[in-house]
């Protein structure tokens, strides 16, 4: 192996992760990444780790457009949680074997010996075994700077706030009570961080916990210490107490608002990633396009609790519109109106997001997102967004499943796709081997009427009446087959191609029956045919293909039936009028009664008659199911074979 061949070896190895964050600079690492990715050819991957903490508004409409660019430049899309950021990236890389990690590195320098390190460095010291390149981010500090380890809390609440009232209350009320009981002071700090457990595992997020801490240390300082409703205290160790109890109030609020925290989040991603599952499975059972899209709605209205609106492509063209709502009485149309459908339709067109959140259609009612493969659009979602910004790992389970959608509706096309090119190849075969089976067949009464013509030409002036009448005779036979012939080709040509037009008249049974028999060649006025109508039958069919079918099926009778009678009637059975054609000739054989009607087919008796094509059964079959008529076979070897060709007695009428 040459060492280019080994280069190239090794680039199609080459896994390159990026990882996202909410810095202005991440575009710029994002840029970076991608152009690494597709000069190496290697498989990209940006990675977002969620650590539970509150952001700003700013930063998380940030994240969803870094997260948005690195989708659009070909990244596919993780997100993990964990509160160290190292190490998570460090587990996914080993795990996913990365070769290559594209981070940014801040100017922020180390401002004493005792600052802690850098996510950089502590990523190198992780993973000394990948390559890590590092993009420097010269952004101004003063114009962004994202405080680390700040905690951001929610806005207050009524409920939350009497709540916290309510505990502390509690909490005094009992300590005064151990107080007469003559507890120790411990105790009561005891009841006062229960108080504050409770209170964070009750309230939402830190603001609660670490009030509820500094409100405990209030209320005993003023209730439950000597001078009583009084922040004066005369014992010279209570201040230590004070400041201890403050401490650890803080700690167990902020762990277990913390842990709770993590909670919530772990169980939001079991419900996501089941949400995923279903979706998956779901998805595997539909067997259309519709079904997928019902399927993939009902799991993002279960995933959002929002309702979803979709628009599905059919023969080229995006439908209405439909929308699933969370609520089933609901009924409101406002996502349907034309102002919507329109911007539904430029994102079909031009195979982009749009409406909320995005740089086009931003006064829209929802998020429009195109289900797409490549560059092929199979529909369009709207998810209503309230001028809300969706959460990042929220709006990456939401490209999930609905890539899971596109995914799917392509395999389906595929499959589709798949079964038609397999039905055109056997088309194709079955064609190729009946034009070879029929040219070698034409062959015969070909040279038979050049040989006769020819003997006329050399030779009529030596050649008796008699003898040059049976030439005649033999001519015109051979003609009449062939034309047979070339107009079941040419039937059967245009019944394959759509273009065979159908003419539905209501005719009498007995008269077509005749008009058939003036078909048959001069020849078969040697057999006997015994009609058999008794009565006056109107039905409703397409003649002159029908006539062309009788011919088809009375000649095989005939050319089958070296001695005996081929009888045609009509009759009653149940709920239908059958023509009957029965013949006492060979018979067919058992193993090729089954497959008498396909094409091409001959069987036995086919092959020992030279002029056998195996097309005319089958054109026979393909009219009548075309028609919406029946057709069936019975035959017993040396007794005979009888068809019937079925009307349906809805379109029939019956005269005396």
């Amino acid at each position: 192996m040459s060492t280019g061949e080994f280069v190239e070896l090794n680039k199609e190895n080459e896994h390159i992760l990026v990882c996202l964050s909410s810095s202005p600079s991440n575009e710029k690492i994002i840029r970076t990444a991608a152009k690494m990715a597709r000069d190496m050819r290697a498989r990209f991957t940006a990675l977002y780790v969620q650590t539970g903490k509150r952001e700003r508004e700013s930063d998380k409409r940030r994240l969803e457009a870094h997260v948005q660019f690195a989708k659009e430049s070909g990244a596919e899309i993780v997100m993990t949680h964990g509160e160290n950021v190292p190490v998570q990236i460090a587990e996914y890389a080993h795990l996913s074997n990365v070769t290559k990690i594209v981070i940014g590195q801040s100017s922020a320098k180390r401002n004493h010996f005792f600052s802690k390190q850098t996510l950089t460095e502590k990523l190198i010291e992780a993973v000394p075994d990948i390559d890590i390149h590092i993009i420097p981010d010269a952004m101004n500090l003063d114009n962004y700077r994202k405080p680390h380890g700040a905690v951001y809390v929610g806005k207050p609440t009524m409920k939350d706030s009497l709540l916290t009232l309510f505990i502390f209350a509690v909490c005094t009320l009992i300590g005064l009570f151990i107080q007469k009981l003559q507890f120790t002071d411990t105790n009561i700090v005891t009841i006062y961080i229960l108080g504050v457990l409770l209170t964070s595992i009750l309230t939402d997020g830190y603001l609660y916990s670490i009030g509820g801490s500094v409100l405990s240390v209030f209320l005993f300082c003023f209730f439950l210490t000597e001078p009583r409703m009084s922040f004066q205290t005369y014992a010279v160790g209570y201040p230590v107490t004070f400041a201890i109890m403050l401490v650890c109030s803080v700690l167990a609020g902020t762990l277990s608002a913390k842990l709770k925290m993590h909670a919530r989040i772990y169980s939001q991603l079991a419900f996501r990633t089941q949400v995923l599952f279903d979706t998956d499975r779901l998805l595997q059972k539909a067997r259309s396009s519709k079904e997928m899209l019902r399927v993939t709605c009902t799991q993002l209205v279960r995933l959002l609790n929002r309702d979803i609106v979709a628009y599905i492509v059919e023969e080229g063209k995006l439908s209405q519109g439909q929308v699933f709502y969370k609520n089933k009485e609901e009924t409101d149309q406002q996502f349907l109106i034309p102002e919507e459908q329109k911007i539904a339709r430029w994102v079909y067109e031009n195979n982009k997001r749009a409406g909320v959140g995005t740089n086009y259609f931003k006064n829209a009612k929802c998020l429009y997102l195109a289900i797409r493969i490549g560059d092929h659009v199979y529909g369009v979602i709207g998810i209503p967004a309230n001028k809300d910004v969706f959460d990042s790992v929220e709006y990456s389970i939401l490209l999930s499943v609905v890539n899971e959608c596109a995914l799917a509706m392509e395999n389906l096309r595929n499959a589709i796709e798949k079964e038609k090119n397999a039905v055109l190849a056997k088309n194709e075969q079955l064609r190729a081997d009946l034009l070879r089976a029929i040219s070698h067949d034409l062959r015969t009464p070909l040279c038979s009427i050049s040989g006769n013509a020819d003997m006329l030409l050399n030779n009529g002036a030596c050649l008796d009446s008699k003898t040059k009448q049976q030439i005649y005779v033999d001519i015109y036979d051979d003609s009449e087959w062939l034309i047979g012939v070339v107009e079941n080709l040419l039937s059967i040509t245009r019944l394959n191609d759509g273009r065979l037009k159908f003419k539905f008249t209501d005719q009498l049974l007995d008269e077509v029956i005749a008009e058939s028999l003036r078909h048959i060649s001069r020849k078969h006025d040697e057999y006997t045919i015994v009609t058999k109508c008794e009565e006056l039958i109107l039905v409703r069919m397409d003649v002159q293909l029908i006539i062309q079918v009788l011919v088809n099926l009375i000649d095989n009778a005939i050319k089958y039936t070296p001695q005996g009678v081929v009888t045609i009637e009509t009759a009653e059975e149940k709920d239908r009028f059958f023509i009957t054609i029965k013949d006492t000739g060979i018979g067919i054989k058992a193993e090729d009664l089954p497959r008498v009607f396909e094409k091409g087919y001959t069987g036995y008796n086919g092959h020992a008659d030279k002029k056998a094509t195996g097309i005319g059964l089958y054109l026979c079959r393909q009219m009548a199911d075309k028609l919406g008529h029946t057709i069936r076979m019975e035959s017993e070897i040396g007794k005979g074979t009888k068809v019937w060709i079925g009307f349906d007695l809805d379109y029939a009428d019956t005269r005396d």
